[in-house]
């Protein structure tokens, strides 16, 4: 626990210490902004209007994946303290827990997450105009490179 406490605290003191910055920082991002600010200013000429598509799928899908990404490490977070206390309570026999219902919905729960996930990730596909960049987007979105 004084492990975790010291990393929590270094990473609060220098925020250089991060691990990533914002999406906005990247590489990739900047050179579709370039693509999709070329295209919207008819520069490409008579690709501007594909260049606009794909440019500004890849930054949508960048900015799905880095949310993601974002919300996966707080989920994995909040869990974890959410374990340990539920740990530290039981050991201390404040409460009495059913671990049978609480499996089941869990289970359920989790179904209905991966369903909302995959509904939203179609929904999401389908306002992106180049769905191949869009995924390129979200996979380096997630990875932050």
């Amino acid at each position: 626990m004084k492990l975790l406490w010291k990393w929590l605290l270094r990473k609060a003191r220098d925020p250089d210490e991060l691990e990533y910055g914002p999406p906005w920082q990247s590489k990739s991002v900047l050179a579709s902004g370039l693509a999709v600010g070329a295209g919207t200013l008819g520069a490409a000429g008579a690709y501007s209007p594909a260049l606009t598509g794909v440019g500004g799928s890849y930054l949508g899908g960048f900015v799905i994946g880095w949310c993601f990404r974002r919300f996966v490490k707080a989920a994995a977070v909040s869990a974890g303290v959410a374990l340990v206390a539920i740990r530290f309570i039981k050991s201390t026999g404040w409460i009495a827990l059913d671990w049978a219902s609480i499996e089941s919905w869990l289970h359920q729960t989790s179904e209905s997450l991966q369903l909302g996930a995959e509904g939203a990730k179609q929904v999401l596909m389908g306002y992106l105009p180049s769905a191949g960049a869009g995924s390129a987007g979200i996979f380096f979105g997630f990875r932050k490179m």
